[in-house]
């Protein structure tokens, strides 16, 4: 029944969401206690990840071909298949932070940490994860919200890093490799960010048959 076949959907896309946040939240400790043997288990991770999306992507199409949804059950699958391919760069990005970690020689300067506002970053990621599948789950797109104001944060926080890895590269010239890597941790953050702001649209889409939360531009689906 198409109605099995889209709440077994529905579960698999949360039950990733899971996974990946999971993954973004050992990136973090990673990150923190300069865990190397850690960061190699976010990276054998990502594998799991990408099979989820291989598994999940597939069923979207056979649900497309075998029962032919129209109106909300096709936005579901729709919104379904490209969540999933946002979760997928997000597992990217968490296994990117963990293998920068790999590769670098010591930990980074926790005054650095605190004055690019890292932990603040990683809490609004978690917030954001957070809100998307309370409202893919609960089919209410309130909680939406907190992922458009924050994804506007991590544009901030990405400016005041700028600053801060500057000034600090330019007084520990011999640590100038541990800032870049630190602003490109931070970057892959941000990016992680605008995938959560796309899996938003892609509920409220879902839910409201509009793909963004201005309701700029309707669904063609009625």
């Amino acid at each position: 029944m198409l109605s099995t076949e889209l709440n077994d959907l529905k579960k698999d896309v949360l039950r990733m969401g899971v996974l990946v946040q999971a993954q973004m939240h050992k990136a973090k400790e990673t990150l923190l206690k300069f865990d190397k043997d850690l960061a190699n288990e976010v990276m054998i991770n990502e594998k799991r990840i990408d099979s989820f999306e291989l598994k999940i992507s597939r069923d979207c199409e056979s649900i497309l071909a075998l029962f032919k949804p129209t109106a909300a059950d096709l936005r579901l699958v729709l919104a379904s298949f490209k969540i999933v391919g946002n979760l997928e760069r997000c597992g990217d990005y968490a296994e990117w932070i963990s293998r920068y970690i790999s590769e670098i020689e010591y930990s980074f300067d926790p005054a650095l940490i605190k004055s690019c506002h890292v932990l603040e970053i990683f809490e609004d990621m978690d917030a954001m994860m957070g809100a998307v599948q309370q409202a893919f789950d609960s089919n209410d797109s309130k909680s939406l919200n907190t992922v458009f104001e924050k994804d506007e944060t991590l544009g901030e926080y990405r400016l005041r890093a700028i600053d801060a890895i500057s000034e600090y590269i330019k007084n520990n010239p011999s640590k100038a490799q541990n800032g870049l890597y630190l602003f490109s941790i931070i970057m892959k953050l941000e990016r992680m960010g605008d995938q959560m702001k796309n899996i938003a649209k892609e509920i409220i889409f879902y839910l409201e048959a509009t793909l963004d939360k201005t309701g700029r531009k309707n669904s063609s689906v009625h």
